[in-house]
């Protein structure tokens, strides 16, 4: 049966040359790139033409034969010859089951890449197609296909393909777990790939994989363990030193040393300071907040939100420079504004789950000092609780941390006599005073 359809299919095919060939028989007759003679380029074009058709109806295991003519006899005729000569050999590989045959087919596939180079060029964007297809099919081969990765990616620069961007990265991770490669390594290929991605975005590229593509390459850093603050430090001293008023190595360095929790580095200091001295902003205003919190310099640190917070347009961020000012004033023991500076991020961010659990704790803190007997004191802990159940209420991901906040506090509920002796039972109203000032509902320790 597929004997008499691959003639079929030959015949029709023969029958549309035939029919076409009059308007292109003159250009081919004088193209030597699909043969040394006449005869030899109408051969090729028909071959041409058979493994387009093939193709196009998704026939491939029809269509390697006219492949492999043309690739053997006149590689330069057609880019197709690649384009669908990959899919073709990709069909070959995955329906083979004979793994020493496959690994032949692996092998033609990286040739036929090779000649694309010689015969069509672009060789930055066919080894980034030559490096992803080796992975795939050979994984064992990484150290191989990250070299043609990175030949990819420092020739294709802002054209970089985002499989490849991905791709790149994700080998230097394995290469880094298995020694190949340091970490510094590691951290220059994230940045370099990530500079090459975001370029594309603003140069007014608007593909939805590239955004796609940054998430992915940023997923596979920050599990890669590669940004460590002495690994951080060791590669972007020298570069600061070098070229300190970079405003966009700048961000880079400051966005890097925060995510990996280096704020009390003195590169952290230098290059934060630096940031907000050439481009005031928000962003830069908020890592100086980090800075001085990290060195325990609270009041500066609050200066610097502030000014984070009047520089900021977009309510989450806003939120989060709210929250941490609260965060500076827990550090004091400043807990009134702990709760006005928390509640001025939940206005911006409902589901605010940590600014809940903060509102618990200056509670739960202010304890001893609210109250004129143990009752008193002691039913603070029925409105910290409050705050913690709210807090998993509003936002699930807290919800571990709050539960372990409920299971510390809960004991430290007023006992039966002592609510009895003041008038209450479980279950009725009963007002915290204080500066907390909240109605709550009376539950005794057991």
């Amino acid at each position: 049966m597929k004997v008499t359809l691959n003639f079929y299919l030959t015949a029709i095919f023969s029958i549309m040359i035939a029919l076409s060939a009059s308007g292109q028989k003159d250009k081919i007759h004088e193209n030597p790139n699909y043969g040394p003679d006449s005869a030899a380029r109408m051969e090729c074009a028909r071959q041409l033409s058979i493994m387009n058709q093939y193709v196009k109806i998704n026939t491939l295991e029809y269509a390697y034969d006219a492949w492999r003519y043309t690739f053997n006899n006149c590689p330069k005729s057609s880019k197709n010859i690649y384009i669908h000569g990959s899919k073709i050999l990709k069909y070959k590989i995955e329906n083979e089951t004979d793994p020493a045959i496959q690994e032949k087919w692996v092998d033609t596939l990286m040739l036929m890449y090779d000649q694309r180079i010689v015969s069509f060029g672009q060789p930055g964007y066919v080894n980034g197609l030559k490096g992803v297809d080796l992975l795939r099919y050979r994984k064992s081969a990484v150290e191989e296909a990250y070299s043609y990765l990175e030949k990819s990616v420092n020739t294709t620069n802002e054209q970089v393909d985002e499989s490849v961007a991905v791709t790149f990265v994700s080998t230097t991770y394995v290469m880094m777990q298995q020694g190949v490669l340091s970490k510094d390594v590691m951290v220059n290929n994230y940045i370099k790939v990530i500079d090459l991605l975001e370029k594309k975005i603003a140069g007014g590229d608007t593909d939805a994989k590239i955004p796609q593509a940054i998430e992915g390459v940023e997923q596979v850093f920050s599990e890669s363990g590669a940004a460590d603050c002495e690994t951080l430090v060791s590669i972007f001293t020298p570069k600061f030193q070098e070229t300190p008023d970079d405003i966009q190595f700048l961000k880079k360095v400051t966005g890097l040393l925060s995510k990996g929790k280096c704020e009390k580095t003195e590169l952290y200091a230098q290059t934060a300071e630096k940031l907000y001295a050439l481009e005031p902003s928000a962003e830069a205003a908020s890592n100086l907040g980090g800075l001085f919190a990290a060195k325990e310099q609270y009041d500066k640190a609050i200066i610097y939100y502030k000014k984070a917070i009047e520089g900021e347009t977009v309510s989450e961020k806003k939120a989060e420079y709210n929250y941490q000012i609260a965060k500076s004033k827990f550090q004091t023991k400043d807990y009134p504004e702990v709760r006005q500076y928390c509640l001025a991020a939940i206005s911006l961010k409902p589901n605010y789950g940590d600014a809940y659990i903060l509102i618990g704790s200056a509670y739960a803190a202010s304890s001893s000092s609210c109250g004129a007997n143990n009752f008193e004191k002691q039913a603070v802990y029925l409105a910290a609780v409050d705050k913690f159940i709210k807090a998993k209420n509003v936002d699930p991901s807290v919800a571990g941390i709050a539960d372990e906040q409920i299971k510390m506090f809960t004991p430290h509920f007023p006992n039966n006599e002592d609510a009895f002796f003041n008038g209450y039972t479980d279950g009725k109203s009963y007002t915290v005073g204080c500066w907390i000032n909240e109605t709550t509902t009376v539950r005794t320790s057991k």
